[in-house]
């Protein structure tokens, strides 16, 4: 049986030898950024599902993920501050 770290050493070669036969990276890669709230196509299917008229799609779209990456952000922001917080706690339990 292999150890993790040659299965690991396995897959990264595996890897690169697939990417080396690629001949166009942004076809192979094309689905998984249509799946990607990044992408505005994401938003759209997601807001066509919902009912939006297609004439509002787009722009609905932007604001969608706009809204979504403001709501990432602030989780991010609350996160930080709370590791900040503990850090601190435990620094001033440690005195």
């Amino acid at each position: 049986m292999s150890t993790p770290e040659q299965r690991s050493a396995a897959a990264r070669l595996a890897v690169n030898v697939s990417w080396a036969y690629t001949p166009d990276r942004r076809e192979r890669t094309q689905p998984a950024t249509k799946a990607s709230p990044v992408s505005l196509e994401y938003w759209e299917e997601k807001l066509r599902e919902k009912g939006i008229p297609e004439h509002l799609l787009a722009k609905a779209a932007v604001n969608a993920r706009r809204a979504e990456m403001q709501r990432r952000a602030m989780k991010s922001a609350a996160t930080r501050a709370a590791k900040k917080a503990a850090k601190a706690k435990a620094r001033a339990s440690a005195q």
